[in-house]
Order: C-alpha cells, then structure tokens, then sequence
C-alpha cells in the first residue's frame, strides 16, 4: 500500500516544524551551534508529543553531510537514508520487545566500531522503560563513558520505572501535552495542503480529543474525513466522535441555573435519545461548569477556556447569572454524584437525579431567610410557653458551638412547640443560648440544613464570627475561635496556645498573658504566627502584647485539666443533647448534630447552670 495515515506523512522533519515543545527545541538547537551535544539524552512524555521525532531530527542535524547543523537538508544521503529507517550509523530499538541483557550487549559490541559512512553513531532505543534491570546494570558502564562520536538517545512514557544510576547518566527533556489550540492550528494547515474542508469548531473538537497528542488528533483527523470526504461538516465530526451536541450541554446548564428540574431533565432526555453515554455527558458538564466558574472569577482571561470566540461569549453571559459562589457549590456537587456513575446499576438515574440535585439547589440568598427562620426560633424558645426553659431538676445546656453543618433537602417549619424526643448520635454538637455567640449566625453553623452551604474553612468561619467578635464576644469565646483557626493552619501555634491566655483586647491590640517564662519564649518564638492569625481573625493587623501571669493567677485550661473538670464538661454536653431547645430546632429544621466543642469557662458553665 503506498497511503500513508497523516501522521506518518506530516511528521515533521526540522526542528520548526515541531510543535507546541520549543522548551525542549531551542536548547536542542543551541547545544548544536555550540558543539555541546551530550553523548546521552532522555526524552519523557505523554503519548504523540514527538518524543522519537525529535529523535530522528536530532540524529540528522549530527550526520548531515552540511552538518553537525541545526537546519538539516533532507537531501543528502544521509538524511533521506535516516528519514526512510536505512541507515546504519542510527539505529533504532524497541526496548518493549528487546528487553533482556543479551540484546543490551549486542548494542555494546556494536557501538565501538566508528560510524561509517555518517560522523555519528546513534542509538535510539524507544519504550526504554521496559529494559529489565540487568539490561540496565549492563548498560551503565557504556552509558558513562561512551566511544566517540557515539549518542544513546531514550524515549520513554514512564521515566519514574527507569533506576537512577540510568537517569543520572542522561540529560533529560521532558515533552508537554501540545495545547489544544496548536493542535487545531496544525491540523488546519494540513487540511490546508491536503484540500480538505473543515471548519475551526470542528479541528478544535478533534485537538479536545486528541487530549494534548498530536498523532492522537491526526488519527481522528483521518478517520472524518474517511467518513467525510473532502468536504468535512460539524455534524459528521460529531458522529464520528460520538461528541455530545453543544446546544444541549448549554440548555442543561442553564435549565439548572434557572432552577427548572423539568427542562434539564428533557435537555438530558435529548442527549439520551442520541446515544450519549452517562458518564461521557457528565464529564462534559463538569468541564462546563468548570468554564462557567473560571469565566465568572476571571471574565477577560479568555485563554483559559478552550472555545471560539462566540462559544467564549456565551458562556461569559451565562457565568454572569448564575454567580460564582453557586457555580462552585453546582461543580462540587456534580463531581460527588459523577463518582457514583462509576459503579451504579443505572447511570442515567444517578445522572438525572444530580441534574435535579443541580436544578434544585438553593441561591447563596437562602441563607438569609434560613438565619431569619433561626431568629423566629429563638424568639419562640425564648418566650413564655415556647419551650425554651429548661425542666424543673434540670440544668441547662453548657456553653459549645457547633464548627460544620450539613446538607440536605430543606424543609420549612412547622409551627409545633411540643417537645421531640432527644436524638442519640456517635458525634454530637451543643448550642449556646443566651450568650453573645449563640446568634443566628452561630446557631446557622450549628445545625446541619441543606440551604446553607457548609463553612468549613478557617477563613469563612473568620468572616461570620467578626461582626459578633467586634460587638460583645467575650475573651473565652475570643480565645476559643482563634485556637479553632490555629487548629487549622498553624498547627505547632496551636499547641502553644495551651498554656496561653487572652486577658485583653481593644480595637486594635490584643494581650495574651502566659504561665511561665519557658512558654513566654515559645511565644515569642512564634510570633509571626501569632499576628498572622489575628490577622486573619479580625481582618486587620493587630498590636500583641505577651506578658507573664502573677504568682496566683488562674492557669488556662487546657488537655491537662483536673479530672472533675472533665467530667463536668460532659455533664453539660448530655444536658445541651436533652435540652428542649436543640431538639425543637432539630426537629424544625430536620438537622442533625454533628459536633460539641466548649467555647466558654467555667464562669460561663455556671450561669448556664443556674438558668
């Protein structure tokens, strides 16, 4: 057969030709001009980047009759001798099916015999990842020190299975994924040469495809137009690639936006109809939504979507309705559901029911009317007849504050004071009422309820404790917050924080008081992680002072503490668990309790007790 598949026939032949890796080109190119050639080089990368490409480039340049140059001819001898596989002085071997140390030493004997008729005597051993490790060990020596005029050049997907003692011996370049937009330009210049009609959308799907290799995409290149023809139409490359319509992606992702379930579920039902794999369609929507995202945070960075312009502007309108903080709660709740269709019985059923997940999910302004819900709570609980007080015998809950909350379908109240049976959980979480902290935002972080999205990071937690730090919080309740940050991101602060107290604060300065001259040291020592966290926490700079307790002072609590102090804790987490309140608001807001942490001494635990 004289056909030749695209990518045999357009392989390039000279360094400019090579696309997408002039990281890897132009040191090549220099060490040429300067005669710096090494005698051993590793080329590493994905598949059909031009790894054995710039291999036979490189063997060329060295035995061109014009040579050693950058700009080889291509028709002297030598070269057409290597561009057809011909010649002796550059051979190439496939270490996948020449793994054993015998064919190894074949390669030692022959490489000490000087090149003839070429200058250099080049070995190109591709795949040499899967030399066995006595082929290995026998080659170092060679490897070293090699002949003169002689060059081992390895190709390789794997570099991490080849030992050291090789890699040490090698320079070696690491080829990238071609960027899809090159690509495209590549394979539109030889449509170009080759007459064939094909339209940019269509060359940039088959560059996605191809997934960052060339040869991949010059494959898919010749299957179209083995379909096509020479006239090549985006309706046939969307057959052919078995591509999911663009105009249905959209009318999902905007049907969720919307929040219309219906309409993302018929969108869905059309891709359905097609054909379209359910893992296939949600990949596609979770690169879209991953487009909509970064359009919405950065809308002039257009280089960071792959897209034509139109398709570019699209998505530009569409991120700007939906928001960027619901775009990222939507991409995060797709890719928990899209590892489900992995090993579910029904994929479509899992993918629809996310799409109505996704449809249904409640705007960043439902969290407002959830903290409004809370407040006509605490109202009721605080009322006569509400339900509020705590039991005769009884004691109230202690101080806690809850850190995560959950998520869920949301359900309104229902009205009913009567008192639900206390839940019995392996984790747990306490509320605090009465107290500056217990507030509609804590209690919001309290409870788990499906129309808040979870705070779970140190820096959102920081943004709804400051209003309430900056009003009324007491020290202890202070002091607690920024150990439960400190927790977070400054670990080894953290525990140096134990034998620390917060005996002071203004606007802009904060006191910290400490037992002992050694952890007053150790204080300091950590100095620039302590302004750090404040920082953080108040969202300014602030002014620290450390002094040292008076002989007498109260010592912090901390992991050391008596055990009845312990066992009193306790006792006042299972009273918050028992006491009416939570479990009115459990039961109104369908929430669970998912942990108790004390944030207040025992000055506090008593007034919660006397209640």
């Amino acid at each position: 057969m004289s056909y030749q598949v695209t990518a045999r026939k357009w392989r390039p032949q000279a360094f400019d030709e090579v696309t997408g890796q002039s990281h890897v080109t132009t040191p090549l190119r220099n060490a040429i001009r300067s005669d710096r050639v090494p005698h051993a080089l590793l080329l590493t990368g994905p598949r059909g980047v031009g790894k054995t490409t710039l291999a036979r480039i490189l063997a060329r340049c060295l035995n061109c009759e014009k040579g050693p140059t950058d700009t080889p001819c291509g028709s002297c001898d030598p070269c057409l001798e290597i561009i057809s596989g011909y010649s002796t002085d550059v051979q190439e071997i496939d270490a996948a099916s020449r793994t054993g140390v015998d064919d190894i030493r074949e390669v030692i004997e022959s490489i000490r015999y000087a090149p003839s008729p070429g200058k250099h005597r080049i070995y190109v051993v591709d795949e040499v990842h899967m030399l066995s490790t006595q082929a290995f060990n026998a080659l170092l020596k060679t490897l070293e020190e090699p002949p003169p005029r002689s060059l081992f050049v390895f190709a390789t997907t794997n570099p991490e299975k080849i030992p050291f003692t090789v890699l040490s011996r090698c320079q070696r370049y690491d080829l990238r994924r071609i960027a899809a937009s090159e690509v495209a330009a590549r394979l539109g210049s030889i449509a170009e040469a080759e007459g064939i009609e094909i339209s940019k959308q269509s060359l940039l799907a088959l560059a996605r495809e191809g997934d960052g290799s060339m040869r991949d995409s010059q494959t898919l290149f010749d299957q179209v137009i083995s379909y096509g023809g020479d006239a090549v139409d985006d309706e046939t490359v969307a057959r052919v690639l078995d591509l999911i319509d663009r105009r249905v992606l959209l009318a999902i992702a905007t049907a969720c936006i919307d929040g219309q379930p219906a309409a993302a579920l018929e969108a869905c039902s059309l891709a359905m109809e097609k054909g379209t794999d359910p893992k296939r369609l949600a990949s596609a929507l979770v690169q879209l939504l991953r487009d909509l995202t970064v359009l919405s945070v950065a809308p002039d960075s257009s280089e960071l979507v792959e897209g034509s312009d139109d398709e570019i502007a699209e998505l530009r309108v569409l991120a700007e309705g939906a928001g960027e903080g619901r775009l990222r709660r939507m991409f995060r709740a797709l890719i928990r559901e899209h590892e489900d269709l992995t090993w579910a019985p029904q994929p479509m059923a899992v993918l629809e029911m996310a799409i109505v997940r996704l449809a249904t999910m409640p705007a960043g302004d439902d969290v407002s009317r959830l903290l409004a819900r809370l407040e006509a709570l605490e109202k009721r609980l605080g009322g006569p007849g509400g339900g509020g007080g705590a039991p005769r015998g009884g004691s109230a809950p202690g101080p806690g504050a809850a850190t995560r909350g959950g998520g869920g379908e949301r359900s309104g109240g229902s009205g009913r004071s009567a008192r639900p049976a206390a839940p019995r959980a392996p984790s747990t979480a306490g509320i605090k009422g009465g107290g500056p902290m217990g507030s509609a935002p804590s209690a919001a972080k309290a409870i788990s309820s499906p129309a808040a999205e979870p705070i779970s990071s140190p820096a959102a937690e920081a943004r709804e404790v400051r209003p309430a730090v900056e009003a009324i919080a007491s020290l202890e309740v202070v002091y607690d917050r920024l150990r439960g940050i400190a927790k977070q991101e400054f670990t080894t602060l953290f525990h140096t924080l134990e034998a620390v107290r917060l005996v002071a604060r203004s606007e802009d300065q904060l006191r910290f008081s400490v037992s002992s001259p050694f952890h007053a040291r150790r204080l300091e020592d950590k100095k620039g992680d302590l302004d750090a966290l404040c920082a953080r926490f108040f969202g300014r700079a602030m002014r620290i002072e450390i002094t040292q307790d008076e002989p007498g002072a109260a010592a912090p609590a901390g992991p050391g503490r008596a055990p009845a102090k312990r066992e009193e804790d306790r006792a006042r987490k299972q009273a918050a668990l028992n006491h009416p309140a939570v479990n009115l608001v459990l039961k109104e807001l369908k929430a669970q309790i998912i942990e108790i942490r004390p944030i207040g001494g025992g000055q506090s635990a008593g007034r919660g007790e006397e209640k």
